[in-house]
């Protein structure tokens, strides 16, 4: 005899029967605890700026959140100026942390040999167990090191943990100016300025996951939620999608909406409709969910939503798929799945 659903159990007993999305944000807590481990990669640019302060505004003080900042540094580069020495990098990003009134632990490792900084600071990550890695869509002036074709793209394929890429055309985001932020606001400097997010759906268990993470570790009162799906197709099933989401944030007291967004495949591609919906609904930052992926498909998904987004994206990834090797194989359809029609 096969075990009664966890939901039929609960009607049984009288309880209110949980939704999908209910069930999932419950696997979201075991696994990931009340607190969210946060680390920022920085390199002394301006961008890394910009990354500390989108990084600290997603710090929650109040349920013990962790806040680390990491640093590889090169011997090698014996032409760098002062400023961007280990030693002065770290005064300066810890007293920034400070600043916000969070207590960042400095994390600073010799890039190995043989080894780039990307593999460097995507294995410190996941030795340290971080959730977030926040990191900047570019590095220093003359380095070349475009984050969206290097570091950002090896950390999608390589890394546990969801990343935050942040982008230098992005607007400021929950709380925090980051960097030209608005007019007259430092760097770091902290503003009332509520967060509004895009959320991309498709509707699988790791979209659901994702949407979790964003509700459960990264929304506050103040911020706002729209989550869209974009199609080919007429939307009639996606409605149906959408409605459980609509239904989630009502019963939640979630700020926002949910909506069903299609397409003409033929003049604009998926990855496109996602885009276009951040100005179009008014948000800030774009975040997808990313799972049962394999290494040529997340290079085109990395590709498309990095490079065509103008606003900070954050991409969660279901971090017991990828330890467990099945991201291997593309098995599930997900967000990366629908995103490769028409490329």
């Amino acid at each position: 005899m096969e075990p009664a659903n966890r939901s039929d159990m609960a009607g049984g007993l009288g309880f209110p029967e949980l939704t999908p999305l209910e069930l999932v944000m419950g696997e979201v807590k075991r696994r990931l605890g009340p607190s969210l481990s946060i680390a920022c990669a920085v390199d002394g640019s301006q961008m890394s700026d910009r990354a500390m302060a989108v990084g600290l505004s997603l710090f929650n003080n109040r349920r013990g959140d962790k806040f680390t900042v990491i640093h590889i540094s090169d011997s090698a580069k014996n032409y760098l100026s002062k400023h961007l020495h280990p030693s002065h990098l770290k005064n300066y990003y810890v007293d920034m942390a400070h600043g916000a009134r969070v207590t960042a632990e400095w994390l600073c490792r010799e890039k190995e040999e043989g080894c780039s900084t990307c593999e460097c600071l995507t294995r410190l990550a996941d030795k340290r167990s971080v959730e977030l890695l926040v990191m900047g869509s570019w590095g220093r002036k003359g380095e070349k090191l475009d984050v969206l074709g290097t570091v950002s793209d090896f950390s999608l394929r390589q890394s546990h943990c969801s990343i935050c890429i942040v982008r230098s055309t992005g607007s400021s985001i929950g709380g925090m100016a980051g960097g030209g932020g608005g007019a007259g606001t430092p760097a770091g400097a902290v503003s009332a300025r509520p967060a509004k997010y895009l959320f991309a759906t498709d509707g699988s268990h790791a979209a659901h996951l994702a949407f979790c993470f964003l509700v459960n570790y990264l929304y506050r009162p103040s911020d706002a939620i729209h989550v869209v799906m974009v199609t080919t197709t007429d939307g009639t099933e996606e409605a149906k999608t959408v409605e459980q989401y609509r239904d989630y944030m009502v019963k939640h007291k979630i700020n926002g909406g949910a909506y069903v967004k299609c397409i003409d495949l033929l003049s604009v591609t998926v990855p496109e409709g996602i885009v276009d919906s951040v100005p179009q609904y008014g948000c800030d930052v774009l975040v997808v969910g990313i799972s049962g992926y394999g290494r040529k498909k997340l290079g085109s998904v990395s590709s498309d939503i990095s490079n065509r987004a103008s606003c900070t994206t954050i991409i969660i990834k279901d971090s017991r798929e990828i330890i467990s090797n099945r991201y291997l194989s593309a098995g599930s359809v997900t967000l990366t799945n629908e995103m490769q029609v028409g490329n």
